[in-house]
């Protein structure tokens, strides 16, 4: 009768080794994207961390053929057949049918765009599925022929990254901003005594000592750039000669300079379509590649422009002329002495 004694897990063989992780027990997991041995969970956990690893087999890695077997195989074919049912879901689905933004747009937002294109700034949309889009409340009143505008108000701190946030739903245009932005500065409004808090800097400055700054859109650097603007004008003369994706998004500082990590823009220069460099056209590309470097460089001294000397045509010999039309040179020679003898004929008669 032979006796049984059970052996000491830390003792065992493990056919992975020994865990990379602790180096102390023997493995008994493989993670299924970068192959490391782990014991345990807590090590599982400290090789996600370290190599930011998320566990999950990458199923478009490269292998072989000779290395692949029915499970590889079986596992390709699953993976194509969820990109098929991904594709075929995303041709039904209504937002993501247009991807291009030269769609036809509905009538409101067609007469939107038409408005705003009348005051002099240009509307964008973005496509069905963005959030920005769905949010976006802005409309026009055709009534009363007036746009409403939904603002993204952005209250900038100096000692936080973070701007407070706001999003107002109906803006008229006929306001200026220092009428919309009362009901945040004045402690004598529920909204301003509300957020008395996170606003008390830019209620104690007050409107007048508040710099405002439009987000730039359609220019280089847009992420980089804003518009400053005036809060006695009205909504609808600061936004004339801007690009708006959307609806407008406004800063709001108590100090007279961009928020960090910004700087101004002056002017409407810089638009991209029209900052666009034009391509030259074929005929100034071949004067470029002939011109002579030396021609084009400036001369030290002003050189008077010589005269076109005229080029008189080459001479051929007559004789040779005719042979080449075909006519006998002996006849033209005969005829040519006929007349000469004519001609001191008829001088011999005037003398």
């Amino acid at each position: 009768m032979t006796e049984t004694t059970d052996v000491p897990a830390s003792s065992r063989i493990s056919r992975l080794g020994n865990c990379e992780v602790c180096a102390s027990q023997p493995a008994r997991y493989a993670c299924p994207k970068c192959e490391v041995k782990t014991c345990c969970l807590s090590c599982v956990q400290i090789h996600k961390r370290e190599l930011e690893c998320d566990g999950k087999r990458d199923r478009t890695k490269f292998m072989p053929i000779s290395e692949m077997t029915e499970r590889e195989f079986m596992s390709d074919y699953c993976f194509l057949e969820e990109c098929t049912r991904y594709a075929e879901h995303r041709k039904k689905d209504p937002c993501k049918r247009y991807t291009q933004q030269q769609r036809q747009l509905p009538l409101p937002l067609h007469r939107l765009r038409n408005a705003a294109t009348e005051r002099g700034t240009r509307l964008q949309f973005m496509l069905d599925n963005f959030s920005r889009h769905k949010e976006n409340t802005t409309y026009l009143n055709w009534k009363e022929r007036c746009i409403y505008w939904q603002i993204e108000w952005l209250f900038v701190h100096m000692d936080s990254e973070t701007p407070t946030r706001f999003v107002e739903k109906r803006c008229s245009e006929q306001q200026t901003l220092e009428q919309l932005l009362e009901k945040y500065l004045d402690i004598q409004q529920d909204l301003a005594l509300t957020h008395r808090k996170v606003l008390q800097h830019h209620q104690t400055a007050g409107i007048g000592e508040l710099s405002l700054w439009l987000r730039a859109e359609g220019v280089k650097r847009s992420g980089q750039r804003c518009y400053p603007l005036a809060a006695y004008k009205t909504l609808r003369s600061n936004l004339a000669g801007k690009t708006i994706v959307e609806y407008p998004t406004i800063y709001i500082s108590y100090e007279q300079r961009p928020p960090a990590g910004l700087e101004p823009i002056d002017s409407d220069e810089e638009v991209e379509a029209a900052s666009s460099d034009p391509q030259p056209t074929a005929a100034k590309r071949a004067k470029a590649e002939t011109d002579d470097p030396a021609e084009r460089a400036e001369p030290s001294e002003p050189s008077k422009p010589e005269k076109p000397t005229k080029q008189l045509p080459e001479l051929k010999d007559i004789y040779s002329l005719a042979d080449s039309f075909g006519v006998d040179s002996s006849s033209e020679s005969s005829s040519s002495s006929g007349d000469e003898e004519l001609l001191s004929d008829d001088e011999n008669v005037d003398n």
